[in-house]
């Protein structure tokens, strides 16, 4: 009967005891107490981002938002020229190779003329490769050569006794594709890598991050001396290759403001002066100086 003379004012010390236990001893909590806001268990999930009502807010240094920021709508167009031009170039005397001959005349591809020098009708410059070697705070690989654009795979092909294209560019990480499409013997020589690959016949092979640096491999081929090419190996997608018009367009540059260095590379270094390197500077998603020129002078 004792036991049942517990008054109100008995009940309320009980209660307050059982509060000050779960304030000054955390273990004390009940299970809804800890996830309540305040609680032990809901500032546990709080501090580890995986619960609790709030989450974390990703403040854009995140892998995901450095990928948003790789490209953007910004284009760069320009021209690359020559100042003075050389002789007449005589075409390339292939007469000793009969397989060459015949080829070519099979498919259609008359005579073949030297690639080292080709200028246009304006004076614009074949072959030069316009490039931002690298911007900073970013690194770029294989699958944004193909977000941006450029092929998946870049193809070096011997076809009429030369190779085609004369120069091509890639990332090292790109996949290279080694093409024979002359039924006779060729031999793909880069003395920088080391190699000398024998093609007898038609065929290809497929190499896998062939290119181990970002600069500049020639190509050759000893069974027929005349034939080479330039591999030139970037850093970043913002490239362009000209025509015989000599013009370039490197597009999808990040919209945010920011200066950037545009270099210029042909393969005729002994005979041209190369132009030095330009500075750009992208404001309010656009190039401030417009078009840029590069002008190599020919030296003779």
């Amino acid at each position: 009967m004792q036991a049942n003379r517990f008054s109100p004012l008995g009940a309320c010390l009980v209660a307050v005891l059982i509060a000050g236990c779960a304030v000054i001893f955390p273990g004390c909590e009940t299970k809804e107490q800890a996830r309540e806001p305040g609680g032990t268990a809901h500032n546990k999930d709080a501090a580890a981002g995986t619960g609790g009502t709030e989450t974390a807010v990703d403040g854009g240094g995140s892998s995901g938002g450095a990928e948003k920021m790789k490209f953007g709508s910004v284009e760069l167009t320009g021209l690359v020229t020559v100042m003075g031009r050389p002789k007449a170039i005589e075409p390339v005397n292939i007469s000793e190779k009969i397989d060459c001959v015949k080829q070519r005349e099979a498919a259609g591809l008359g005579v073949l003329n030297p690639e080292a020098l080709v200028i246009g009708a304006e004076g614009g410059l074949k072959d030069c490769v316009v490039f931002i070697k690298k911007l900073p705070g970013r690194r770029y690989n294989a699958k944004d050569m193909v977000s941006y654009g450029h092929p998946e795979k870049v193809v070096i092909n011997q076809q009429g006794c030369q190779y085609v294209p004369h120069v091509f560019t890639l990332h090292k990480d790109q996949e290279v594709v080694i093409k024979n499409s002359d039924p006779f013997l060729h031999n793909v020589s880069i003395p920088k890598l080391k190699v000398n690959l024998s093609m007898p016949n038609i065929q290809e092979e497929r190499r896998k991050k062939f290119f181990k640096k970002s600069e500049v491999y020639a190509c050759a081929c000893s069974v027929h001396p005349w034939m080479n090419a330039y591999a030139y190996v970037v850093q970043t997608p913002f490239f362009s290759k000209t025509g015989e018009d000599g013009k370039f367009t490197i597009g999808k540059l990040p919209d945010a403001d920011g200066e950037y260095t545009v270099e210029v590379w042909h393969e005729t270094v002994r005979r041209l002066k190369a132009p030095k390197p330009q500075k750009i500077t992208v404001k309010d998603k656009a190039v401030v100086e417009g078009n840029i020129v590069f002008q190599f002078t020919y030296k003779g």
